[in-house]
C-alpha cells in the first residue's frame, strides 16, 4: 500500500476525540507561531534596524534626499506585517476550503444537511 494511500485511508476514517483534540492543539500552536509571533518578529526586526533602513531608503528613487523618516518606516513595517498575517490566514483558509472539497467529492456526499430539518414542524 502507498503512502498515499494510506494517508487517504486515514484521512477518511472517523476521527477519535483524542487524535482530535492533539491535532487541534497542535493546530492552535501552529496558527497562534504563524499568525502572532511572526508579525511580531517582523515589527521587532524593523525597530532594530531603522538606521539601516533610512540609509536604505535614500537610494530608492521618488523618496527625498534625507531618506524616509521613522513615521513612514512604522508604516511601512505595520503593513508588511499585516499583509505577511492576512497572507497566511488567507492561505491556510484556502488549503482548508478545497481540502474539504476535495475529501467530500472522493466520499461522494453532498453539501450540508439542512440541521433544521427535524426540529421545525412542516420540514
Amino acid at each position: 500500500m502507498s503512502m498515499r494511500e494510506r494517508v487517504m485511508r486515514n484521512a477518511d476514517a472517523p476521527m477519535t476525540w483524542t487524535k482530535a483534540i492533539v491535532l487541534g492543539t497542535l493546530l492552535w500552536v501552529f496558527m497562534i507561531l504563524a499568525l502572532g509571533q511572526l508579525p511580531s518578529v517582523i515589527i521587532y526586526k524593523f525597530d532594530q534596524y531603522i538606521a539601516q533602513i533610512v540609509d536604505f531608503s535614500k537610494s530608492i528613487p521618488g523618496v527625498d534626499p534625507e531618506g524616509l523618516n521613522t513615521v513612514q518606516i512604522k508604516i511601512i513595517r505595520d503593513i508588511v506585517a499585516n499583509s505577511v498575517q492576512m497572507g497566511i490566514l488567507t492561505v491556510m483558509l484556502i488549503i482548508a476550503y478545497f481540502w474539504q472539497e476535495k475529501k467530500r467529492k472522493r466520499l461522494g456526499t453532498k453539501g450540508l444537511p439542512d440541521p433544521v430539518k427535524g426540529y421545525m414542524p412542516g420540514k
